[in-house]
């Protein structure tokens, strides 16, 4: 079976546990990034709500969201309808702390005003009381993380999210926040070509009981293996202006799906699932979001649930990612 095969029947899908919460969550999670339509091309309201449903019925129940995913809530827009008949099925994850001004530029802001703005008019675009887990969604460089961390604890004592957790952080920025407000998730960015945010985080989140929720585990579809050595891309397709899909990089990157495609065929799974199945074993890692903006795509990164890899097949990906990777 080829990368480009169906996806592996469905099973009853595992759940795992968030930090020290009750949250008991699906190793595979989705992330509405691409569903709000900022970098995504030929993003649809049809699609999009098909790709939900999609997801909860291929066993996935943790949903991530942020405040600025979509220029004007889209994210949030579209997971309303299905929260209204779903919401005891699914954890809810936001994050507040950055926004698109006017102009359509990406603004960091993690005042405490600002983030339990964010807070409220995330739970009234979402017709919600209350979220699983509320992120300051990254460090602002004008505001002390301690302050921000202090806010997003009183989102959590105000109610409105049950627990609280933290992006894009570094282990200095981490242990700060963590001292104001404990968090039950860290969400770093980590794949095969890009592992030191979570190496840096892995000790610390291991001694204070917190789980390592990753994003970019197929590094923007590069990592699904359907993007061949020679494709070309639409010059609007915004992934173009990342490191990784470029020149040398790129080449490498290459290099190590070549070897990942003969052992997806062998283990008759895709290139995908293969990725998602090594990433979910590694140390510290609990769950990794996947994005997606069609219902074939993320039926096809649930079936990673299924995928089983032995030792020996995990450390013969550990040697390439080494070989071929190293933090492109």
């Amino acid at each position: 079976m080829s990368s480009s095969a169906n996806p592996l029947p469905s099973s009853p899908a595992p759940r795992v546990r968030l930090g020290n919460s009750d949250l008991a969550v699906s190793p595979v999670g989705f992330g509405c990034w691409p569903i709000a339509g900022v970098s995504s091309l030929h993003v649809s309201d049809q699609h999009s709500q098909a790709t939900l449903h999609a997801a909860l019925d291929a066993g996935i129940n943790f949903f991530d969201t942020a405040y600025s995913y979509g220029y004007d809530g889209e994210a949030d827009r579209l997971l309303r309808p299905m929260l209204r008949d779903h919401r005891t099925d699914m954890v809810l994850s936001s994050k507040v702390g950055q926004y698109f001004d006017e102009r359509r530029q990406r603004i960091v802001d993690g005042s405490p005003a600002t983030l339990q703005s964010h807070a409220q008019q995330i739970l009234q675009r979402l017709d919600v009381d209350e979220v699983d887990i509320m992120y300051l969604h990254c460090p602002d460089a004008r505001v002390p993380v301690a302050e921000s961390a202090g806010a997003i604890r009183e989102i959590v004592d105000r109610g409105w999210s049950r627990y609280a957790g933290v992006s894009n952080v570094n282990a200095e920025q981490l242990e700060i926040f963590q001292r104001e407000c404990p968090v039950v998730v860290a969400q770093p960015p980590f794949n095969m070509l890009q592992q030191q945010a979570v190496v840096e985080l892995r000790d610390f989140c291991a001694c204070h009981t917190i789980s390592l929720v990753c994003y970019w585990v197929l590094m923007k579809g590069l990592l699904a293996g359907r993007l061949m050595r020679d494709h070309r891309f639409d010059p609007s397709d915004k992934r173009v202006t990342y490191p990784i899909f470029q020149g040398e990089a790129w080449e490498r990157a290459q290099d190590l799906l070549d070897e990942l495609r003969s052992m997806a065929a062998f283990k008759q799974c895709t290139v995908a699932q293969l990725v998602i199945a090594w990433t979910l074993r590694q140390p510290g890692v609990t769950v990794a979001l996947c994005g997606a903006k069609r219902a074939e795509q993320i039926i096809e990164t649930a079936g990673a649930m299924n995928v089983k890899l032995e030792s020996a097949e995990a450390r013969r990906i550990d040697r390439w990612a080494e070989q071929f990777g190293g933090d492109v």
